[in-house]
C-alpha cells in the first residue's frame, strides 16, 4: 500500500515537472526574461537595465554637451553639499541646470557623461510629453478624445469610454495594477515580460472601475499609450519620441525595451538615455514647452500638466506634482505600497515639480526658478522606511537654498561696492 502510494506521488511529482518543462519550451523567451529579471532584482542589478532584450534605437540629435555657467548662480557650499549627499546615497549622477547652463555635473560609479541610464518610471513621464507632442502636431485632436478612437478593438465594449485624459490621470478605469504580484502568471508579469503583451493589453484588459474616479499608478496604463501614439502618428514609439522630441530639443537618443523585433515599445518604463538628454526634457517643461523660440508643446500644456487630477492631488498628467506637503508619498495604491518615499520637509518652491521612477531616479523642475536637478542610480536601501533610504526633498531644497545664497552674497557685494569712495 506505502509502496503504490509512493509509486503514485512520484509519478505525479514527475507529471508535474515535465509539464513545467512543457510550459517553459513552450514560452521560452518569457521564461527567459522572468528568470533574468530576478536573477538582477537578487544581485540589485536592475538598474543596469542590461538583462532584456530585444531593444529599438530612439533616434536623437549628436550628443551636444549641455553649456557650462561661467559665474556660478549656486553657493559653492551648497552645491558641495548636494553633491556629498547624492554620492552618500549611491547616485551614478548629479546634474544641476540654472539659468540657461549647467552649473553642476557629478558622475560616480564609473559612469561617464554620454553614457545611457535606466530611467525606470521617468519613462512615463516622458510618454505624457510624447502626448502633448502628438497633440501640437495635429496627430491627436484633444486628451479628451476615447482611447478607442485609435484603439478600435475597445468599441462597443465596456472599455470603449474612457479617454487619454483619464490614462495621463492615471484613472483610466482598466485593470487596476498589481505592482507587487511577481508570479509569472500574474497579468503584471505578463505584460511587463510578454513577447505580444500588445495583445494582453487590447484583450486581456478588464474595465474594472468608473473612469476618473480612482488613482490607479499603472504600467498598463503607460503602455497603452504607447499603442496611441504608434496608432495616431503612423510611427514606431521610438522613432516619433526621437524625431519629434528628442531632436528639437539637441538631445542624444537611446533606447526602449521592445516585446519582439518589430514590436510594441514599452512606455511605462524601460527607457535608457544619457542625463543631459533628461536635463533638456526638463528645461523643456521649465520654459513652457517652448525650446530656443520654437514651441513644441501645445500652449497652456505644461500648466495642465501639473493641474492635480481629481483622484490624486499630487499627480496631473502623468507627472508628479511637489505640493500639497507630505511627509511620505506613495507612487501607488496602498494595496501595493505600504510605506511611501520620504521628504523630511516641504519644498522650497510651490511651483516644483517632478519625474520620479523606481529605484529614486527623480529630476525636478522649478519653472520659477528656471531649474532642473536630476538625480540617477541605484537606490541606497531595497525600499521605503528602512535606515538610510533617500530623502525626495533633501537635493532641491539644498540647491534652492545655494541659490539664495549666492543672491544673498552679491546684494551684499553689490551694495558695498556702491558705498566705497570713487
Amino acid at each position: 500500500m506505502i509502496r503504490t502510494l509512493a509509486r503514485m506521488v512520484g509519478f505525479g511529482l514527475l507529471a508535474l515537472l515535465l509539464a513545467a518543462v512543457a510550459l517553459w519550451l513552450a514560452n521560452w523567451q518569457y521564461m527567459d526574461r522572468y528568470m533574468r529579471l530576478a536573477v538582477s532584482q537578487f544581485r540589485g542589478e536592475s538598474q543596469k537595465a542590461d538583462w532584456y532584450e530585444p531593444v529599438d534605437p530612439v533616434p536623437g540629435a549628436p550628443f551636444m554637451p549641455l553649456p557650462v555657467a561661467a559665474t556660478p548662480t549656486i553657493d559653492r557650499a551648497y552645491l558641495e553639499k548636494a553633491r556629498a549627499y547624492a554620492e552618500e546615497v549611491k547616485s551614478e549622477g548629479f546634474l544641476v541646470w540654472q539659468g540657461g547652463a549647467l552649473q553642476h555635473a557629478s558622475y560616480f560609479c564609473g559612469h561617464q557623461r554620454e553614457d545611457l541610464f535606466a530611467s525606470k518610471s521617468m519613462a512615463k513621464m516622458v510618454v505624457g510629453i510624447v502626448i502633448g507632442r502628438a497633440v501640437a502636431l495635429g496627430h491627436i485632436k484633444s486628451i479628451d478624445q476615447p482611447v478607442s478612437d485609435f484603439l478600435t478593438e475597445w468599441k462597443g465594449t465596456d472599455k470603449e469610454g474612457p479617454t487619454i485624459r483619464h490614462f495621463l490621470q492615471n484613472s483610466s478605469g482598466i485593470s487596476r495594477f498589481r505592482y507587487n504580484d511577481f508570479k509569472p502568471w500574474s497579468l503584471t508579469m505578463r505584460e511587463y515580460l510578454s513577447s505580444h503583451h500588445e495583445d494582453i493589453l487590447i484583450n486581456e484588459t478588464r474595465r474594472d472601475y468608473e473612469p476618473g474616479t480612482e488613482y490607479d499608478y499603472s504600467m498598463i496604463t503607460s503602455d497603452v499609450l504607447a499603442i496611441v501614439i504608434e496608432r495616431a502618428t503612423g510611427q514606431r514609439y521610438a522613432d516619433f519620441l526621437g524625431r519629434e522630441l528628442l531632436k528639437p530639443i539637441d538631445a542624444a537618443g537611446g533606447t526602449v525595451y521592445v516585446n519582439r523585433p518589430g514590436g510594441l515599445a514599452h512606455a511605462g518604463c524601460c527607457l535608457m538615455l544619457p542625463a543631459e538628454s533628461f536635463v533638456r526634457l526638463g528645461i523643456l517643461l521649465a520654459r513652457d514647452g517652448v525650446w530656443e523660440g520654437r514651441r513644441l508643446l501645445p500652449e497652456g500644456w505644461v500648466a495642465e500638466t501639473v493641474t492635480p487630477s481629481p483622484a490624486n492631488p499630487h499627480w496631473g498628467l502623468h507627472m508628479w506634482i511637489g505640493r500639497p506637503c507630505v511627509e511620505r508619498l506613495r507612487w501607488f495604491p496602498e494595496r501595493s505600497q505600504k510605506v511611501g518615499v520620504l521628504h523630511s520637509e516641504c519644498y522650497l518652491a510651490d511651483d516644483l515639480f517632478l519625474f520620479d521612477g523606481s529605484g529614486n531616479q527623480a529630476m525636478w523642475i522649478v519653472p520659477s526658478r528656471d531649474l532642473v536637478v536630476l538625480r540617477f542610480g541605484p537606490p541606497p536601501t531595497r525600499r521605503p522606511g528602512e535606515p538610510g533610504e533617500f530623502d525626495n526633498s533633501r537635493l532641491p531644497n539644498t540647491i534652492i537654498r545655494g541659490m539664495d545664497a549666492a543672491a544673498t552674497t552679491a546684494r551684499v557685494a553689490a551694495s558695498l561696492s556702491v558705498r566705497e569712495p570713487g
